[in-house]
């Protein structure tokens, strides 16, 4: 998975605008965004409906919980000094969040191959029948000519 951020700036009001005596909502802020992300490959054909659906879920609640993140770590600049400590710690929990999300999806993809080489198994695939058969090496010969 590769995530790409994109930046740009956006134009708002600042709070030391007033104290320098700035003309207010002049301040331009550099915003980075991240772009739609896709944290598991669903092409496997052994994922039924159901399962696009769950990992549709999971996908959701992943770039919820990034964009809160990226918003939580955008306003602590705004923030005041003593509560930026607090607004990192709410930011660390969208992160868990999302590693969550990413763990669920893993296991999703890890019970189904495991479901689909248990079914190869089932299947007789590698099957090994071991026959003891007592003769000479005559008697195999002339089976195999057919006499």
């Amino acid at each position: 998975m590769e995530t790409t951020f994109v930046e740009t700036e956006k134009i708002k009001a600042h709070p030391m605008e007033g104290v320098l005596d700035i003309e207010p909502g002049t301040t331009a802020y550099p915003i980075v965004e991240r772009q739609t992300t896709n944290i598991a490959d669903t092409t496997t054909e052994a994922y039924d409906n159901k399962d696009t659906e769950i990992e549709g879920q999971f996908q959701e609640v992943y770039d919820a919980a990034m964009d809160a993140f990226d918003t939580q770590m955008g306003t602590s600049d705004d923030v005041e000094g003593r509560y930026q400590a607090r607004n990192g710690e709410v930011a660390v929990q969208f992160l868990s969040t999302a590693l969550a999300a990413a763990k669920e999806k893993s296991n999703v993809k890890q019970h189904k191959d495991k479901l689909s080489i248990a079914r190869g198994k089932l299947t007789g695939a590698g099957v090994t029948n071991n026959n003891l058969i007592v003769a000479d090496r005559n008697d195999i010969l002339k089976a195999l000519a057919g006499e």
